[in-house]
């Protein structure tokens, strides 16, 4: 069996850690993570931030520890594993999509679960969720 190796991240807000972004990609009809394949002699947080860039537009740094990686069997017949990152937009403005009829939007990241399209990719979600809270609570602004 073929093993294809990606990266990918939960991307949190600049000015709103609350909010992960979120993409819908026209092309496969569905809302996921920013995510893609590591490309030969690159690491799996290069590739992340890079993909990151490509699909949203965002620069982004790892914050947290990294999450546990997700592995699936793809349609094609390969196995995927997939490493995810916790990430943190450097500039929410720079906001935009890839591709003709992608969006990406901020969601609440309690509501995130509920966008996601794929039943793995909800599951995953869910069971890193407590941990990506902590980044958060840590990550926002307490004011004086």
């Amino acid at each position: 069996m073929l093993i294809v190796r990606k990266a990918g991240a939960v991307v949190l807000s600049k000015s709103d850690p609350s909010l992960v972004a979120l993409i819908f990609r026209a092309g496969h009809g569905d809302w996921s993570f920013p995510k893609g394949h590591v490309e030969e002699g690159e690491t799996s947080v290069r590739a992340m931030a890079r993909e990151v860039a490509e699909e949203t537009g965002l620069s982004v740094h790892s914050v947290g520890v990294p999450l546990p990686a997700m592995e699936y069997d793809h349609p094609s017949g390969s196995h995927v594993i997939l490493d995810m990152f916790l990430a943190q937009s450097e500039d929410d403005t720079a906001l935009r999509t890839e591709f003709n009829g992608d969006r990406v939007v901020w969601v609440d990241y309690a509501e995130v679960a509920d966008r996601l399209s794929h039943e793995n990719v909800r599951q995953y979600y869910s069971g890193v969720q407590a941990r990506i809270k902590t980044t958060i609570d840590g990550l926002r602004v307490v004011e004086p």
